[in-house]
């Protein structure tokens, strides 16, 4: 049964969501990653993916100035990194280093590819869309990478406040 309540705390309940790792790298060669928590899969052929990036990130101006980028899709023990890129700007600091995450050279775009995500799609700027006070990303896959080890599980952002975590699967038995 439901009730009628205010938006933002319906929205309290939206978890667990995905948390993907943005990786870019400029012309000049300086790389940035950041966190994004608003992506989803627009188009199945050919795959695209749409991402809600800030106006005043780094990582949406080299997307812009450069059209190409990289999605991962972290594994459950990055933490601590999706944390670090999520919560710092790339202007002024090397996020990419400071981090600490593990960066391999991707086949097609300039950016890297993270070496312990789940996997990374290498992506090119399809356009840019402004639905309302954040600018929407759609990248379409280029190339696709995935993290030799298969139990690797991925992690989602699974409460307020950053918390995050593996989310458990749940499958469903045919009666």
């Amino acid at each position: 049964m439901q009730k009628k309540c205010r938006i933002d705390e319906a929205m309290k309940r939206k978890y667990p969501e995905q948390v993907v790792l943005v990786t870019t790298r400029s012309a000049k060669g300086r790389e940035n990653v950041m966190a994004v928590g608003w992506t989803c899969i627009v188009s199945g052929d050919p795959l695209m993916l749409a991402l809600g990036i800030d106006d005043e990130s780094y990582s949406y101006e080299l997307i812009r100035a450069t059209r190409r980028f990289v999605v991962a899709f972290p594994g459950e023990r990055m933490s601590r990194e999706v944390l670090f890129a999520g919560t710092r700007h790339g202007h002024k600091m090397d996020k990419l280093r400071e981090s600490g995450l593990k960066v391999q050279k991707a086949s097609v775009v300039s950016a890297s590819l993270l070496a312990d995500a789940v996997v990374n799609l290498e992506c090119r700027l399809v356009d840019v869309y402004r639905p309302g006070d954040c600018p929407v990303v759609i990248g379409k896959v280029v190339a696709a990478h995935q993290n030799r080890d298969t139990r690797l599980k991925r992690l989602y952002t699974v409460g307020q406040n950053y918390a995050m975590g593996k989310v458990r699967s749940t499958i469903l038995k045919k009666r």
